[in-house]
């Protein structure tokens, strides 16, 4: 048997603001910043999926990349794609939607429509050119 890792990117665009109900303001500007604004915020995210499985021996593939990314789309993109974070995406209601919120919601939706045979190892979400959040679910932690 031989495993390959394969990664499959998305992108989405999303407004948001991060704030902490139980926070004042003032502590919520001292946490968030700038995205803690009234009128709301965006980004640009990539988001990334790392996938392991073995190497089929009639297909030569771990998976049909348009399985993968049709799931993203279905699981991820399209829920979440020009909508506001905070009141448009029924999963996200009541949480603080910071990137690494993000990836702890997107873990389960992703792992409860992939194939068989297939682990998921890592989400990358990419908010910007500098800033990027790495998690590894449930399971995958060395």
């Amino acid at each position: 048997m031989a495993f390959a890792q394969i990664s499959v990117q998305v992108e989405f665009c999303a407004a948001f603001r991060l704030e902490q109900p139980k926070f004042t303001d003032e502590q919520n500007l001292a946490a968030f910043g700038p995205c803690f604004s009234k009128n709301f915020h965006g980004h640009n995210y990539l988001l990334t999926a790392v996938f392991e499985g073995e190497i089929d021996g009639q297909t030569g593939m771990v998976a049909d990349y348009s399985v993968l990314d049709r799931l993203l789309n279905e699981q991820v993109v399209t829920p979440v794609n020009h909508r506001n974070l905070n009141l448009d995406v029924p999963f996200l209601e009541g949480l603080v939607p910071t990137s690494e919120n993000l990836c702890l919601s997107f873990w389960p939706r992703i792992c409860g429509a992939m194939p068989t045979g297939l682990s998921l190892l890592e989400l990358q979400l990419k908010e910007d050119r500098s800033h990027t959040v790495i998690y590894r679910g449930p399971g995958t932690q060395d």
